[in-house]
């Protein structure tokens, strides 16, 4: 069902692109990039059982700050409603607080440690843009969903010394699904920077709708960025 769902994620926005050149014309494609910085953290499921880990990792980790950016489709369909698709790169995930080992062997120096863990993922979202204020600054709502394909998980340990920090990073794929989905919903405004291009701001907020990781316990991974991009007419 999975392979399915991504099927049509990656056929209909573009075969929306696919009309002969007088649709285009009535029609405008535009294409650009985009880029947004995240504000990331995930969100735990457990049975009984594994209650006690949930708990462990509530009380230790914390937000960070993720990213996602890439190549950016818009279709319009009329002037109120655009279709919007894309591939994008996005990195994102939780981190540790610092914390310090108690009972050091005598004159070892003190140090502070923490974790950082990057879910690296291959978006193609799906959103319908409906405009409210179709002026010169133009404001939208917008949501829909997207296919997130696991690319690899990342884990760096962080030693922090008083004047230096040391790092080191493991990849793993283990235990990771291979697809996840995420619903999208926000809104923002698009600004003509010529009649060609335009800017768009679109304040953004992600959220799994399955479990990225076939555990015990289950990790619901959600985000709030802000997209900036420009797109320009094809």
């Amino acid at each position: 069902m999975k392979k399915i769902i991504l099927l049509l994620l990656l056929v209909v926005p573009f075969s929306v692109f696919s009309f002969n050149s007088d649709s285009l014309r009535a029609k405008k494609i535009q294409i650009g990039v985009t880029f947004s910085p995240d504000f990331c953290f995930r969100k735990l499921k457990s049975t009984a059982d594994s209650k006690w880990i949930a708990d462990g990792r509530d009380s230790l980790e914390i937000p960070k700050f993720g990213y996602t950016g890439g190549i950016s489709l818009e279709y319009k369909v009329n002037t109120k409603l655009f279709l919007s698709s894309g591939i994008l790169f996005s990195d994102c995930g939780e981190k540790t607080k610092e914390y310090s080992i108690d009972n050091l062997t005598f004159g070892q120096e003190a140090a502070k440690y923490s974790y950082k863990y990057h879910y690296y993922y291959l978006n193609i979202p799906v959103k319908a843009n409906y405009f409210i204020v179709n002026r010169k600054i133009k404001f939208y709502l917008t949501a829909g969903l997207s296919a997130n394909i696991f690319l690899y998980q990342k884990t760096t340990f962080l030693t922090h010394h008083q004047n230096s920090d040391k790092k080191v990073s493991t990849k793993s794929n283990d235990g990771f699904a291979p697809l996840n989905f995420s619903a999208l919903i926000g809104c923002g405004i698009n600004y003509p920077i010529s009649p060609k291009t335009k800017l768009l701001i679109e304040p953004i907020y992600r959220r799994s709708i399955n479990s990225i990781i076939d555990a015990p316990v289950k990790s619901y991974l959600y985000s709030i960025g802000i997209n900036v991009g420009i797109l320009f007419n094809l």
